[in-house]
């Protein structure tokens, strides 16, 4: 049995928690699925506010109307395996394509015991034309794994890939793709295709992992991995990372990407190396921490197997938005029903200043247990089964996560470029250059207003 939290907790509510002032007339989304280890049963979450309806559809012919309940979430089934995309270089119709006229946000989850993770699926307007692509090395089978996805008609794909089987490292190759139609590629056996490169000439959809892999290398269990990818217009230079729950002396990994030759990255205040485009450079041990760099680049989180030093969880990844992408509202909700995990929590890093505000299901937080550092207050919040909403007067980061006995799934929740029923605040106000150099990123995580994305 997986060890009981001992964090504050609190029982997420009904649609209610969902009744929000959404940004955006509408939330659509694309949701893949890859090949996992073995076949588990996967699900589709769509959560927004009671009464929202909507169509779920592919390109085989899957065709399903849904309307939210009271319950705030529309959860359907697709089997052991179901829609997984395999095979490297093959075009296919698994896909699934999610519509509706209000604000909703989605959830894909591929769960087998003991190899499962979920990824937050991106809102059709915070797609891009330009990837670079972040995972790991994989461990088994497909190995390291991607798709790219059109969401229009006579999209042409290029790619310059990097451990893609069968394809020349640094050869861009085309692709065309139909709406809806998918192109999945692997990297085999212990390879990366870290460092991919996609643009497009109409917005697509890209989602990487690994079928199973090792985080790190050598510690085990393997543990399937997936996340839909930011695109480099959402690439940036300021981060706050909260460190996952139970991870003991050996804290997560993380991993980043730049965009532009001779980024050079620094993680509080420490310079970790200089990448150039394309290149990826990887800290572990990293516990609670602000990352900058003097380019845009992009951030991806992995939780360590369990055979180290945690002590319930596997390997999970995601992807982090910037300091300035962060909300200061958001509505969650954990998987449900027979995909719930044991525990759950949020990974929180707010403003001191703006910790008293913190509420979660409308209830102020305790943050006394919280670890203070450079102005930010870093911490793990035991949730309940189901949706719920946490709230501050100002932008904060909050990832969600879950974990059983070698099992786990960890996804940032919403962005300002993807923020699906989460609202994003009436007022955006920019700090000055002065503010930032004397604050930090403990004045920005006080003063700056998240930059919204036009579409």
């Amino acid at each position: 049995m997986p060890r009981r939290s001992h964090l504050p907790s609190a029982l997420a509510g009904t649609s209610a928690l969902f009744l929000l002032t959404a940004g955006a007339a509408h939330a659509s989304f694309v949701a893949n699925f890859h090949a996992n280890y073995y076949d588990g049963p996967n699900s589709l979450f769509v959560f927004g506010n009671e009464g929202t309806s909507g169509t779920i559809s592919g390109n085989d012919g899957f065709n399903q109307t849904f309307t939210i309940d009271a319950t705030g979430v529309f959860s359907l089934a697709l089997g052991p395996g179901g829609r997984e995309m395999t095979g490297s270089g093959t075009v296919n119709n698994l896909s699934l394509l999610v519509e509706s006229a209000d604000p909703i946000s989605g959830l894909a989850l591929n769960r087998a015991l003991a190899t499962t993770d979920m990824t937050t699926l991106l809102d059709l307007d915070g797609l891009s034309t330009k990837y670079r692509v972040l995972t790991i090395k994989g461990l088994t089978f497909d190995g390291s794994q991607m798709s790219v996805t059109a969401v229009e008609d006579n999209t042409v794909v290029t790619i310059t890939p990097k451990s893609i089987l069968g394809k020349t490292d640094g050869v861009p190759f085309e692709v065309t793709l139909q709406k809806g139609e998918s192109v999945y590629y692997g990297s085999g056996t212990n390879a990366d295709l870290s460092g991919t490169l996609v643009e497009s000439s109409k917005k697509v959809a890209v989602f990487s992992g690994a079928q199973c892999t090792n985080v790190p290398e050598g510690i085990a269990a393997c543990d399937h991995l997936i996340e839909q990818q930011f695109g480099t217009d959402n690439f940036d230079t300021e981060f706050l990372i909260a460190q996952t729950p139970f991870a003991g002396s050996d804290q997560d990994l993380v991993r980043v990407i730049a965009d532009q030759d001779g980024t050079e990255v620094f993680l509080n205040g420490v310079s970790q190396g200089t990448i150039n485009a394309g290149e990826v450079l990887t800290i572990d041990n990293v516990g609670n921490a602000k990352l900058t760099a003097t380019k845009p680049v992009s951030v991806g989180q992995f939780m360590r197997g369990q055979n180290g030093s945690r002590t319930v969880g596997d390997p999970a990844f995601a992807m982090l938005p910037s300091v300035d992408q962060l909300l200061d509202a958001y509505a969650f909700i954990t998987p449900i029903g027979v995909d719930a995990f044991t525990q759950n929590l949020l990974n929180i890093a707010i403003a001191a200043v703006d910790a008293a505000s913190l509420k979660l299901n409308g209830v102020a937080v305790d943050t006394s247990g919280f670890t203070l550092f450079d102005g930010i207050l870093f911490g793990n919040l035991a949730i309940g089964v189901g949706p719920g909403r946490i709230e501050a007067a100002k932008p904060f980061l909050a990832t969600i996560s879950g974990f059983d006995d070698f099992d786990s799934y960890l996804t940032p929740i919403a962005s300002a470029f993807s923020p699906g029923v989460s609202p994003p605040p009436s007022v955006i106000p920019l700090p000055s250059s002065a503010l930032l150099l004397l604050g930090g990123l403990g004045a920005i995580g006080a003063l700056r207003r998240r930059r919204q994305k036009s579409a």
